[in-house]
């Protein structure tokens, strides 16, 4: 068996590994979508590296898009084996993935026409709509804790992750060729103790390999009292300035806590009782209703709440808009409002154009209670950028720019290692990964300070990661050993800043299709992992 990192390395995004057995049946641990900027965003059309044609079945953690998105676009390129997924995660993606295309399809459209008019060729969405209906057609909802068979040789458990509704690690045992079996942990995205919503991550069954999140590896949470208070505080400075309140906001889980502590402050008479507060995401109204189906998984409190649905019984204020027209007019509203959409990292959807008609107002609040990829809006925001480009637009940025860490569905520092610890054992391989580099480095310096019995490694995109009882991890067939010349950093940083420079040329002048654009990716990626000296590289 090897397993082969696609994607969730060195970055939050396009959470992807593909687990090769030795009987030849290859199977896709999640399939998302890369975000963050034009170049990372490339890798999505290189369908190629996944194999979609050899894979015997596709596992999926949960439904968020950096772990789901991609699965209708290989589906487009010829999958058609299962995919697995908790029952919840299924209906959600049923919702998620038919806004996806829409999406793909309209900025296709969009860009296609801007191209016509500078005589370029023409761009194709991701998937359409098409696509995502004949993923769902491939859905097999499995239930948590159930040994589950998957290949011959592959069975699968789903314990509850406690990070959206639905969401799980997987846990895989193998047994090939007679011998003992081997077992596998996949952490998924681990949530928070003591969420609004969602129970406390469950401990995994005892693993030989575990592949673990480090998207907070780096830092420590606010507690969620003092993170309610701060963005009470943010929404009452705000109504005081007669300015909007934006709260870019994760249609699956984060809107509903969001509607949840403001409908509690309402009743508590924390927040002003005429505020205006609309829910302006279809796909966050479709996903809230889905969560009430599931009422079981939830405290009593909770249950209380969405047994009664969104509107007035829970929240007097609150105004959903149900189409394109009734969001515009948002836009006619004087005086104080607070406004929730998507997307959670400001990259897309109908944020964008409230950030684009109240960014440049000093009496602007915009309230971030997600995590933030590189290359996004959100991101460029909360680091203080003072113009950003909207629809390649600039646009000032005057409004006060709040970020609230105690709302993030992710496990903290001291969250994941109290979570690794309680499956740390000696000779366990720990392979570090869904972080940037420097928390997943930090988590990594920490970690092997503290449990120094155990084998932690970071893999490279592309390579194949390390396994308890292993050799150290070798790279993709292909990729050129480290030769005299290619230990030259000098000549491997000169070979890396010309393959960059190459791409963004490329990029602009739309001289390569998106396939080789990509292909480029890769070689820079390839080049990238031979200069930086990374523990899986290397077998420390």
């Amino acid at each position: 068996m090897q397993i082969k990192a696609l994607g969730a390395v060195g970055t939050v995004t396009g959470s992807c590994f593909r687990i090769e057995l030795d009987s030849g049946d290859k199977i896709l641990l999640d399939c998302g979508l890369f975000q963050g900027g034009r170049q990372t965003e490339l890798r999505n059309s290189n369908s190629r590296v996944y194999e979609p044609r050899d894979l015997a079945a596709m596992v999926l953690t949960h439904a968020h898009t950096d772990h789901s998105g991609l699965v209708p676009r290989l589906v487009r390129d010829g999958y058609r084996g299962p995919v697995h997924a908790t029952e919840a995660t299924c209906d959600l993606l049923k919702v998620l993935w038919l806004d996806a295309a829409n999406i793909q399809e309209q900025e296709a459209v969009w860009k296609s026409r801007k191209n016509r008019r500078q005589g370029q060729r023409e761009v194709e969405p991701l998937y359409t709509e098409d696509d995502a209906r004949l993923a769902m057609t491939l859905l097999r909802p499995l239930p948590f804790y159930q040994a589950s068979p998957i290949v011959p040789g592959l069975t699968l458990r789903y314990i509850p992750a406690g990070h959206i509704l639905g969401a799980a690690s997987a846990h895989f045992t193998i047994e090939e060729n007679g011998n003992a079996p081997r077992r596998v942990g996949f952490s998924g995205d681990l949530g928070r103790a003591g969420q609004l919503l969602m129970p406390d991550p469950a401990k995994l069954p005892e693993t030989d390999t575990l592949f673990m999140e480090t998207t907070y590896g780096n830092r420590r949470h606010k507690e969620m009292g003092p993170s309610v208070d701060e963005l009470l505080a943010a929404v009452n400075a705000a109504w005081k300035e007669g300015g909007k309140i934006l709260i870019p906001a994760f249609a699956v889980e984060r809107s509903q806590e969001v509607m949840l502590l403001l409908a509690r402050a309402w009743h508590d008479g924390r927040i002003p009782r005429e505020l205006p507060i609309i829910l302006d995401s279809p796909l966050a109204t479709a996903a809230s209703e889905i969560y009430t189906r599931y009422v079981e998984l939830f405290d009593e409190e909770t249950r209380n709440f969405l047994s009664m649905g969104l509107g007035s019984q829970t929240l007097p204020t609150l105004r959903i808009t149900r189409d394109t027209q009734e969001s515009q007019k948002l836009n006619d509203i004087r005086g104080s409002a607070l406004i929730i959409a998507g997307s959670g990292m400001a990259n897309a959807g109908r944020i964008l154009h409230h950030l684009k008609h109240n960014l440049w107002r000093p009496n602007c609040h915009v309230i971030f209670v997600g995590f933030q990829a590189q290359g996004t809006t959100g991101r460029r925001l909360v680091e203080g950028a003072k113009v950003v480009k909207i629809f390649r637009e600039a646009v000032n940025v005057e409004a006060k720019i709040h970020t609230i860490g105690g709302f993030s569905g992710h496990a903290d520092q001291k969250e994941l290692l109290d979570w690794l610890g309680r499956l740390a054992h000696p000779g366990l391989t720990v392979n570090l990964v869904h972080g940037e580099p420097s928390s997943t480095r930090d988590f990594y310096d920490l970690a092997r300070t503290r449990w120094p019995d155990l084998n932690f490694h970071i893999p490279n995109w592309l390579h194949y990661a390390a396994l308890a009882e292993e050799t150290p991890v070798r790279a993709e067939a292909g990729t050129p050993a480290a030769g005299p010349a290619l230990q030259d950093e000098r000549l491997t940083l000169s070979l890396t800043r010309r393959l960059e420079r190459m791409k963004e040329q490329a990029a602009a002048a739309g001289a390569l299709p998106p396939d080789q654009l990509a292909a480029l990716e890769e070689c820079l990626a390839r080049a990238e992992s031979i200069m930086i000296s990374q523990p899986a590289a290397n077998g420390n």
